[in-house]
């Protein structure tokens, strides 16, 4: 069967009503033709009985890939739950099969202190867990506290995260079996913010965020490269270079995506 149950069931969904959207994304780089250049995915997304749901195609692709969509949020007894399942062709790799579906369950309670999560996706005759996890938050006066044990089924690795925060200042600490790191993260004001993240090995990244008319400038520095990115109304820019200037030319990217619709 080549459509799963929920794939039908959301296609029902799609043909009931909803908002058609035209995406066109612009990317910078080299490419064939101008239909690779400028890639137009189609989007029809919209609300049904308490079910969101949406379709895309991807019409500048060989293949046109395309995704099936639709999630559900229910309340009971202090808790909120929303499920989602993806059904996709071409989009992404399920081992080897170019088609299957990516099943979400997230929850928490009703003061927002205690939430969880899982994933996995769903191909012909295979069943895979992805990432599974939970996250407590303590509030007391000296600030807020967080645990968060998560675990990753593709290889088998578990890690938590350890977590405080308090006033301008919000500091994690990952433990696993083989690495641990801490990162620290400092608002300045109401326009800059900084963070710093070092493991086991020594410095990992640090980054600055200025938030202006311009937009959102972010500049990080890992121990290879410098990045520097600037988000402003559906733009993004940026350019990646080597630590050392002179080594290697920079990278520069840039994208905008325009949505027509009613």
């Amino acid at each position: 069967m080549k459509f799963s149950i929920a794939a039908i069931f959301l296609l029902a969904g799609c043909a009931s009503a909803g908002k058609p959207e035209l995406s066109i994304t612009l990317k910078d780089g080299s490419y064939g033709s101008i239909g690779s250049a400028v890639t137009p995915v189609l989007n029809l997304s919209g609300e049904k009985d308490d079910l969101e749901y949406g379709v895309s195609v991807d019409l500048a692709s060989d293949g046109l890939p395309k995704s099936i969509w639709g999630q559900k949020s229910t309340s009971s007894k202090g808790w909120n739950l929303k499920t989602r399942a993806e059904y996709t062709e071409g989009k992404y790799d399920f081992d080897g099969e170019d088609s299957g579906a990516y099943l979400t369950v997230q929850g928490n309670d009703d003061d927002e202190e205690t939430f969880l999560w899982g994933s996995a996706t769903v191909s012909t005759g295979n069943v895979k867990g992805l990432k599974a996890g939970m996250k407590k938050i303590i509030n007391k006066d000296a600030g807020k506290f967080m645990v968060a044990p998560r675990y990753n089924f593709d290889d088998a690795s578990a890690q938590i995260v350890l977590g405080y925060e308090k006033d301008d200042t919000d500091a994690y600490l990952t433990l696993s079996g083989d690495d641990q790191d801490v990162k620290i993260v400092q608002t300045l004001d109401d326009a800059n913010s900084a963070s710093l993240k070092i493991g086991s090995s020594g410095f990992i990244a640090a980054t600055v965020t200025n938030e202006s008319d311009m937009g959102t400038t972010t500049v990080t520095l890992t121990p290879d490269e410098l990045d520097v990115e600037v988000n402003n109304d559906g733009w993004v820019a940026g350019v990646t270079c080597d630590k050392d200037l002179g080594s290697a030319a920079p990278t520069v990217r840039f994208s905008k995506s325009l949505t027509f619709g009613a």
